[in-house]
């Protein structure tokens, strides 16, 4: 079974809400958001705490339903460049018009703890960068986010 098989696979038995999520959305935006919050090398309580919500409140998951899409994300996202396959990803399964929005909720997570770190801002300037998104865009993108954190994509 290929590994996009088995992520649409995973999501659409056990983790999807009710009416599901088009092209794997959900597994896509915790895949980044799992690999921002590993970045730096270690990840606090208030870390997993904010993915956990964030999931919950942007794709209407159970507290279960988000952890276990967090740890697929976490346990497969090792086998993956998250610069080229995640880009893909995003790519496939999100519309242009959305990756910004991706991108800010990215800074937001590696923001949780206080501290946007060197790694998490890099993983994030080049996923941006590989979607085409420009270095002034970026830097607006991250101003913005940094002001006040959103609770899901839905909100601007």
């Amino acid at each position: 079974m290929s590994f996009m098989s088995y992520l649409r696979d995973f999501f659409e038995a056990e983790a999807a809400p009710e009416g599901g999520a088009e092209h794997g959305e959900p597994f896509t935006v915790a895949a980044l958001l799992t690999w921002v919050t590993h970045a730096d090398g270690r990840v606090l309580k208030v870390e997993e705490e904010a993915l956990r919500t964030l999931l919950q409140s942007r794709f209407g998951l159970s507290e279960i339903q988000a952890e276990r899409l967090i740890v697929k994300a976490r346990d497969i996202g090792g086998a993956l460049d998250p610069a080229t396959t995640l880009v893909d990803r995003i790519a496939q399964d999100l519309p242009p018009s959305e990756w910004p929005r991706l991108m800010a909720l990215a800074y937001q997570i590696a923001a949780v703890d206080g501290h946007v770190h060197e790694f998490e801002d890099d993983l994030i300037w080049r996923t941006g960068r590989r979607l085409g998104l420009s270095d002034a865009e970026l830097g607006a993108i991250k101003r913005d986010a940094l002001k006040a954190p959103e609770t899901g994509m839905d909100d601007a």
